[in-house]
């Protein structure tokens, strides 16, 4: 995989490869899913904690009215 054509090649393999094996492709991304969940559970709690931020400046900042 030196180069982008190569890329290309071996990513269109894998594609076709995944339509003709369904059954297998689901096993992998499985297998793929729950090796990587720890990273994949951070970062959707550093999505969630950012989203919450924004959302904060969103609400307008009441100041007390004397």
């Amino acid at each position: 995989m030196q180069d982008e054509a190569t890329r290309r090649k071996w990513r269109e393999y894998k594609r076709k490869w995944r339509e003709e094996n369904p059954e297998r492709n689901r096993e992998l991304d499985s297998r793929a899913y729950h090796r990587n969940r720890e990273t994949i559970n951070r970062k959707r709690k550093e999505v969630r904690k950012l989203f919450t931020e924004w959302r904060q400046t969103l609400k307008p900042v009441e100041t007390p009215a004397q």
